[in-house]
């Protein structure tokens, strides 16, 4: 058969594989002439990411003054605090000179005599700071501390502190922990220029100051404040169940990239906000990682877990561990460490609180404080007579029929402007609008996405769409995607524009439900673009959309809800690169629409953000976190709007509304015109109750209760209580009182009278 259908002549033959060739060639260069069209981040004012900044300091050595009777001497003062470094243990000491409380990095010898841990579990509870190292090949971790025999100390003054420096000798390994005092506590900097790793040990990971402020057992009162969800507190006087070995988290959840996902692992809330505290009586603290915070996790510890004191911590990982494939014939792999290190500075500010600041709330005022500081918040939002309402409508998506797909219609363009006049005629007075569904390939991970679905209206049904809204006043928003899309519904090129695994596969997720990706080894599925190029590719849909008159873009996955480190050897990326590079595009999108929207919120995205979607306020529900407090809530409020689970999708809807009342969010719907069995089998199918038909009353009698809020829409939180069980009280800057009781499923405004600040 072959011999049939293949020329038998020569130089037909090398004519076929000579087209075959220009033909393939042909593809090649279209597709790469494609890319290089698009516009390069320079045009789009998009600089590359900046680099390290600290220094590491030379000098005399630091002499110590007087030294105390409790082996302390005095390293720096400013108007507030005093410094304090021991220069046997290398502890410090910061006091609070209003005060006269002293925190420790450790606790006092004292203490250490009645403590029954032994072992290296004792001599971590004198150290400041836990490290890990490997050597050579070797995939042992050994840990080590301060009071390591090949360990050396030497210290150096500098600006308002001092520097320390730790040389294992033997092993050619070292680094450097520098302490700074501030108007508002101290600053815990790490600079990377100082590490140094000369031989075959390589650092793994780094602990510092494992037991600042560390309280033993339930002899104060006070918590551990996590940030979980939108807040956690871990009481002293609670004991965690026994199979719960501690509270160990990464911040802005796991990197895809380093394959730790898997398909039963359980739903959690990623970290979203770099902040852990702790309260004792009259004093806390709150810890911010402003760098570093993209490769860090948060650890708490209560007692009894791995010794008698309650501690609260950052560790930095240096590398990663995973399972190297042996080779491409076998699916075995060996445990290996990557070679390479996370090279970047790492800080850590203590701000030190005090009398009424001393709790959760002053936490959350001392980083709203951190936020405004280095212009990671929007200007305070303008009061409004009216609280707007999120209106997110469903325009429709791809379906399976008839043995292939066809686009579904559930919202065309006219029926959401029918939908926009009942509302308004039932006295939803302010309105925000996301349209989602308008994609031509009728997919959610896509960037095939114009010319605009002719289903629901197309580009002319679109612009009247968008222009009468606009005579409204209702600005209208388009949801889009710039993280994960699906190979067959890409014009990306999942192996060259693929982020690379640590591993050096292309990255590919199975999609689930709610955001959730199983990575699945051997299993094709999503994959994520290169952010480079995907915001290369976003002028394209911006200068689209601008076309026809939109007010913004909402991006759902991407800016404000993924990060991930990219190992392409040609191009890696950290999860800082990757951050800087989202936050670019929220700023370009800004600049060119006057709004830009985000989901979930991670902290570094809030500056440009008009909206935040579905906002962090659930938690985790781990056995060790004894109470959900709404610390990220009152970090932002008046700054940024946000809103939290749409109505029509809560699990539980009284209570979920009350939450959402006490927490200061605004109301949120996700609404089709058709019933929502069209969404049935497309990409918006867990929206299972969407018909506005069936929602039109309730949506008119939440709004009302919501409205009654709209006075403290752009007000600060300045307080929150739990008046007694099942009743919580949120005061905002003018005095108002919201009071919401979940024992009657109730909630009271009693209206303050004072002036907005």
């Amino acid at each position: 058969m072959l011999r049939r259908v293949w020329p038998t002549s020569v130089s037909t033959r090398l004519l076929i594989v000579l087209a075959m060739g220009l033909l393939s060639a042909g593809i090649i260069l279209f597709a790469i002439g494609r890319w290089d069209r698009l516009p390069s981040l320079q045009e789009m004012g998009i600089d590359a990411p900046p680099g390290n900044a600290f220094p590491v300091f030379q000098g005399d050595p630091w002499v110590a003054p007087a030294i105390g009777p409790d082996g302390f001497a005095e390293v720096a003062q400013n108007r507030r605090f005093a410094l304090y470094v021991d220069p046997k243990t290398s502890q410090i000491a910061v006091r609070n000179k209003e005060s006269g409380f002293v925190w420790r990095s450790n606790p006092p010898a004292s203490r250490i005599e009645k403590e029954t841990v032994k072992g290296a579990l004792l001599e971590n509870l004198q150290s400041p700071f836990i490290l890990e190292y490997v050597v050579g090949a070797n995939t042992r971790r050994i840990q080590s501390n301060s009071l390591d025999a090949k360990l050396n100390a030497t210290y150096v003054p500098i600006r308002d502190g001092i520097q320390v420096t730790y040389d294992y000798g033997e092993l050619n390994l070292s680094f450097a922990m520098q302490y700074v005092l501030t108007e508002a506590g101290f600053e815990l900097r790490i600079p990377d220029a100082g590490l140094k790793e000369a031989g075959e040990a390589k650092l793994f990971s780094l602990n510092p100051l494992p037991y600042f402020g560390a309280v033993a057992g339930k002899e104060e009162e006070g918590y551990l404040f996590v940030p979980d969800g939108p807040g956690g507190l871990i009481r002293y006087d609670s004991r965690p169940p026994a199979h719960v070995r501690g509270y160990d988290f990464a911040v802005y959840g796991d990197d895809p990239a380093h394959l730790k996902e898997g398909i039963f692992k359980p739903k959690r809330e990623p970290i979203s906000y770099p902040v852990f505290g702790l309260a004792r009586g009259d004093e806390a603290y709150a810890a911010i990682v402003s760098e570093g915070k993209y490769n860090a996790s948060i650890r708490a510890l209560p007692s009894g877990i791995v010794s008698s004191y309650h501690s609260l911590s950052v560790n930095f990982p240096y590398r990663q561990e995973y399972g190297r494939r042996v080779s491409g014939l076998t699916d075995e792999k060996v445990k290996t460490i990557e070679a390479e290190r996370a090279s970047t500075d790492r800080r850590v500010e203590y701000r030190l609180l005090h009398g009424d600041e001393a709790d959760y709330v002053g936490m959350a005022h001392a980083y709203r404080q951190y936020l405004e500081d280095n212009d990671m918040l929007p200007e305070r939002l303008a009061p409004t007579e009216r609280i707007p309402l999120h209106l997110s409508l469903i325009g429709g998506g791809m379906k399976p029929k008839f043995g292939g797909y066809r686009y579904e219609p559930a919202t065309t363009f006219r029926q959401a402007e029918r939908i926009v006049e009942q509302l308004l005629q039932e006295g939803v007075a302010n309105l925000r609008i996301t349209f989602q569904g308008w994609q031509r390939s009728g997919r959610a991970s896509t960037d095939q996405r114009l010319p605009i679905a002719k289903d629901i209206g197309g580009t002319d049904g679109v612009r009247d769409f968008v222009r009468t809204m606009k005579e409204k006043g209702i600005p209208v928003l388009f949801e889009d995607t710039v993280g994960w899309k699906r190979p067959e519904h890409s014009d990306f090129s999942m192996k060259a524009d693929g982020v690379r695994a640590i591993d050096s596969t292309v990255l590919q997720g199975r999609f689930r439900f709610n955001d959730e990706f199983a990575l699945i080894p051997g299993v094709l599925g999503d994959f994520i673009v290169h952010p480079v190029q995907a915001i290369r590719g976003q002028k394209e849909v911006i200068d689209a959309l601008g076309r026809i008159g939109a007010s913004g873009i909402h991006y759902v996955d991407g800016p404000g809800n993924l990060l991930y480190s990219d190992y392409n050897a040609d191009a890696r990326l950290s999860r800082a690169d990757t951050a800087y590079y989202y936050s670019s595009l929220l700023r370009y999108t800004k600049n060119e629409f006057g709004s830009v929207g985000v989901k979930r919120g991670h902290d570094y995205a809030l500056r440009y953000a008009e909206l935040v979607e579905e906002f962090p306020l659930e938690s985790s529900y781990d056995l060790i976190v004894d109470e959900t407090v709404p610390f990220y809530p009152i970090a932002v409020h008046g700054a940024v709007p946000y809103t939290s689970t749409p109505g029509n999708l809560r699990n539980q809807y009284d209570l979920d509304l009350l939450k959402a009342i006490e927490y200061g969010a605004i109301p949120s719907f996700k609404l089709t015109y058709a019933p929502s069995r069209a969404l049935t089998d497309t990409d918006y199918g867990g929206v299972y109750s969407s018909e506005f038909a069936v929602w039109k009353d309730r949506i008119a009698e939440e709004y009302a209760k919501f409205d009654s809020l709209a006075a403290v829409y752009h007000q600060r939180i300045v307080d929150h209580e739990r008046a007694e069980d099942g009743v919580f009280v949120t005061t905002y800057e003018d005095g108002t009182k919201v009071t919401v009781d979940y024992n009657a499923m109730q909630f009271y405004v009693e209206e303050g009278g004072g002036e907005d600040r």
